[in-house]
């Protein structure tokens, strides 16, 4: 992409949704592809283990959503049943960011989604794709 075409993008910033049990190496090896494509985006927030109440953590997430316009949530063939995926894509709801699912580690157009999400927020980890859906 030329100097001129990356000036147009304008910067969007993410907050990243993962299976904090079973995802977290694809999530690190994503955020760091994510970084090494030099888009105008910043990674506002990612899931995380709070050791806060439940009522908090929800206040805490939330807060640090609203910092962003979309949420990439990370589809894994375990993603669906996965408690924090759950949570984290209805409160990304909630604090109206715009759902962009990428299949990674096996997962495939048949893999069952978290609920809330719709097959027509789902790429594969294709940059290429990924940026469509993000910009």
């Amino acid at each position: 992409m030329s100097d001129d075409n990356q000036k147009k993008l304008e910067p969007i910033n993410v907050h990243v949704i993962f299976d904090l049990e079973r995802d977290r190496l694809n999530a690190r090896s994503f955020l760091k592809e994510l970084m090494q494509q030099n888009w105008p985006i910043q990674v506002t927030g990612v899931s995380k283990r709070e050791n806060i109440a439940a009522t908090q953590r929800e206040l805490v997430m939330l807060e640090t959503m609203r910092q962003a316009s979309r949420a990439l949530v990370l589809i894994s063939p375990s993603a669906a049943v996965s408690r924090n995926v759950g949570e984290e894509v209805r409160m990304s709801k909630s604090a109206r960011l715009r759902l962009i699912g990428i299949l990674i580690n096996g997962a495939t157009a048949y893999t069952h989604l978290p609920e809330g999400m719709h097959r027509s927020q789902i790429v594969g980890w294709d940059w290429a794709a990924v940026k469509k859906m993000v910009y």
